[in-house]
């Protein structure tokens, strides 16, 4: 999961973001065995990747920043 998020150049966020993401993705299997509907789901997915995009926005503004 880390490698498919290596846009970003700062490790700790990589690692953290690769957790988030593996943890969100455990979660929705979870809810889907749980019967939760698929429009629920697809809501989680779709927050879960735009917290995944804006970290990683974020992240590379500061480093540009930064550089």
């Amino acid at each position: 999961m880390r490698e498919a998020l290596a846009a970003s150049a700062d490790p700790q966020v990589l690692d953290e973001l690769a957790t988030y993401v593996v943890a969100v993705n455990r979660s929705l299997a979870v809810l889907s065995r749980a019967g939760t509907p698929d429009a629920q789901l697809r809501s989680v997915v779709r927050l879960a990747c735009a917290t995944v995009a804006d970290t990683l926005a974020r992240t590379a503004s500061e480093g540009a920043a930064r550089g």
